[in-house]
């Protein structure tokens, strides 16, 4: 290619060393290069790509402190900060599996391993830059989201270059699937192996029948596809989805675990590996991954509030399983990252869920009654308000561990509206959803049960025993503000209490005083409390009144 198709051309080098950058910009103008930019770091290439649009890009992986290569790729592409017509190339002193099965998920233009040549970097841009000139139109379409003209291009470049059919050929497949054209995408996966058996060949056309619900025709080809490199990661990706789609949860975690050690640095994975565990009941390891996903993310796209919060929501689900001073640890390291969240995204979009996990985080300590004002400040429970998928979640699991069923249910309805994506993460997120809804049943069906077994004693006059059901329903439904008035007005009626039962009286009278009650009520109240007193001293708290609601 002659050195004056490269004199016009802007070329950006975003390397660390400055003996590299020096050497990569010699070689470029070897080639022809005038408009040589250089970047130490990814924050310096970000503000150059907003300024100028590039045509062609080297990145080294490793830039030290900040963002790495990686992140730096998918922060340009999820910015729309390169032409459509770029060439990116990935630079790497590195060739661990690790990086090199991250660098195929992302796709750059190429990949060159340090040290190079002039011979071979001319060589690789050359290549890079006449598939993008003969790809020109196919490209152009993606940028602009015309997928079905991008899809005919894709179709004459088969037709009229022959040369680059191969990468014209996988760009279509991928489309097809894109666009939800699975059987069309299979017909023409099946047509390009007639000729030759290419693993991404193979691979498009084992998706095509997971969409098609072939799922058993699908395994073995996957399974085999594990072994090639340039389909290995995304392979084991569909092998897991699968066997979830089967059932086998365990088998689905070991599988994408093998994915995220290849491909570490890919965070919605780890999300759904993340939700894979919580599935099988392991939420230790669900923590570690979350705990893995903050310092992950901390330079990438993925970086926000919602990674610390869910790893302090895990560490709250891991609370319930430890001894009371473990747990104290487990929950002071999740007050930690909240404090982390409140001070580092200080713009107020995420103060209410602050407050469900702090809610959490004082439930899981025993204090109940505590635990309902967070809920209270975020006032009354909006359907037009826009929540993420773990914030819902979270609020559903917040009610629930006070009793709130009902405003439980509100938010497990709410997040039923968000699962929409067809993918393996969404499709994890909604098993969890499968999962809460069964313990709202369960729940509802022990509590409607034990009441209406309390509520049938009293009438026949069996005060103790009603006295007993409620309680065991107050154990469910701790800030219950009914079941504890009807907890008073059935020990007025008993002979004798025991004293263990009197924890819940006192329990009863706390909830009720830091409560705002209708009037009838908060008579009633009144009521009880007098009574009880005078039976059992040990029964007076000193705290404020309730207030009545006028």
């Amino acid at each position: 290619m002659d050195a004056s198709f490269f004199r016009c051309k802007q070329v950006l080098v975003i390397e660390s060393s400055a003996a590299m950058r020096a050497s990569v910009k010699a070689m470029l103008q070897t080639m022809g290069f005038e408009a040589i930019h250089l970047s130490r770091d990814a924050n310096d290439a970000l503000s150059r790509c907003h300024n100028i649009p590039f045509d062609f890009i080297l990145c080294d992986f490793n830039l030290g402190d900040g963002k790495d290569g990686y992140q730096l790729f998918e922060t340009l592409k999820q910015q729309v900060l390169m032409p459509p017509l770029c060439c990116f190339v990935m630079i790497s002193a590195e060739s661990q599996r690790q990086l090199v099965h991250g660098v195929i998920e992302l796709q750059p233009d190429d990949y060159i391993l340090k040290p190079f040549t002039y011979p071979i970097l001319n060589e690789r841009l050359i290549r890079a830059v006449k598939q993008k000139i003969a790809l020109r139109k196919v490209y152009l379409n993606l940028f602009a989201n015309n997928d079905a003209d991008a899809i005919r291009e894709c179709d004459s470049v088969v037709i009229n270059k022959p040369e680059f059919s191969a990468q014209a050929q996988r760009l279509k497949g991928e489309l097809l699937l894109k666009t939800g054209q699975y059987q069309q995408a299979e017909h023409f996966y099946k047509s390009v192996l007639a000729h030759k058996p290419l693993p991404w060949a193979r691979l498009g056309a084992a998706i095509a029948a997971f969409y098609l619900e072939r799922w058993d025709d699908t395994e073995l080809q996957l399974a085999d596809l594990t072994q090639f490199d340039i389909t290995k990661v995304e392979a084991l990706d569909w092998l897991s989805h699968l066997m979830v789609k089967h059932g086998r949860y365990d088998s689905a975690q070991q599988t994408l675990y093998q994915a995220v050690l290849l491909s570490p640095k890919n965070i919605k994975r780890q999300r759904t590996l993340c939700n894979l565990n919580v599935i099988i009941g392991d939420k230790e390891a669900a923590a570690r991954i979350n705990a893995k996903l903050v310092a992950a993310a901390r330079y990438s796209v993925d970086d926000s509030a919602e990674n610390y919060l869910n790893h302090a929501r895990s560490l709250v689900d891991v609370a319930y399983s430890k001894n009371p001073l473990e747990r104290t640890v487990v929950l002071q390291n999740a007050s930690q990252l909240v404090d982390i969240v409140s001070k580092r995204f200080a713009d107020g979009s995420w103060q209410k869920a602050v407050n469900v996990l702090r809610s959490r985080i004082l439930a899981a300590k025993g204090q109940l009654i505590e635990a309902r004002q967070p809920l209270l400040d975020n006032g009354v429970a909006d359907k037009a308000e826009k929540m993420t998928i773990d914030s819902c979640m979270d609020a559903a699991k917040a009610y629930f561990e006070l009793g709130d069923i009902h405003s439980s249910q509100f938010y497990i309805d709410k997040l039923a509206g968000y699962l929409i994506n067809d993918d393996y993460l969404t499709e994890t997120q909604k098993i969890m959803l499968k999962m809460e809804k069964v313990r709202h049943e369960a729940l509802k069906a022990t509590i409607k049960q034990i009441s209406a077994e309390a509520a049938e004693a009293y009438e026949d006059g069996f005060f103790n025993q009603a006295f007993s059901l409620f309680c065991e329903t107050f154990d469910h439904m701790p800030t219950n503000s009914i079941l504890a008035l009807n907890i008073l007005q059935t020990a007025t009626k008993c002979s004798t209490l025991a004293t263990p039962s009197l924890r819940y009286c006192k329990h009863a009278i706390k909830l009720l005083q830091a409560s705002e009650l209708e009037k009838p009520n908060l008579l009633k109240f009144q009521h009880y409390v007098k009574l009880l007193c005078e039976q059992y001293p040990e029964l007076v708290v000193r705290t404020r009144r309730p207030k009545a609601n006028s």
